[in-house]
């Protein structure tokens, strides 16, 4: 049994940690709300620009935080591909003028970033339960399922909306 625990590592380790987890928590909150809620409104374009802030700030702590291996490591290269996915769907609403297939792009960056978040999320609430030797398995299982879930979701949903 202690073994079992011997890999948890604090939550709140620091104050970047701090600020990381408050953005992240409200991005996993407007993110979803703008996933569920009716597209092109008001509230859409304020609760998807504070998803976006959130995001920022999260992903900019998250370049800090090197608890987990010491270094630059897989969770800082899942950082980097959120902030792509980031950059491509706020790029493509913030051209939309100029970009005929702007809401295509805002979709998939978006929803990318989103499903993104998410598999991040499975990551975090997995790999502080097992031991170390399980860190692949344990950490990137569930979230390459999450990965693969939200990616099928938005493919058939893509086909849906654009098709």
């Amino acid at each position: 049994m202690q073994e079992r625990f011997r890999g948890m590592t604090p939550i709140l380790h620091s104050s970047d940690s701090v600020v990381h987890l408050a953005a992240v928590l409200l991005a996993l909150a407007s993110g979803t709300a703008v996933m569920v809620r009716p597209k092109g409104t008001r509230a859409h374009r304020r609760l998807g620009w504070a998803y976006v802030g959130s995001m920022v700030v999260g992903l900019l702590t998250a370049f800090r935080l090197y608890f987990l291996f010491g270094r630059f490591g897989l969770v800082h290269w899942g950082a980097v591909g959120s902030a792509g996915a980031l950059l491509v769907g706020t790029g493509a609403a913030v051209l939309r003028a100029s970009l005929p297939a702007w809401l295509r792009w805002h979709y998939v960056g978006m929803g990318a970033s989103v499903t993104g978040l998410y598999a991040a999320l499975a990551a975090e609430g997995t790999y502080r339960f097992f031991p170390p030797r399980y860190f692949w398995w344990s950490t990137l299982g569930p979230a390459g399922v999450v990965l693969c879930i939200g990616g099928l979701l938005l493919y058939r949903h893509y086909h849906r909306q654009f098709f």
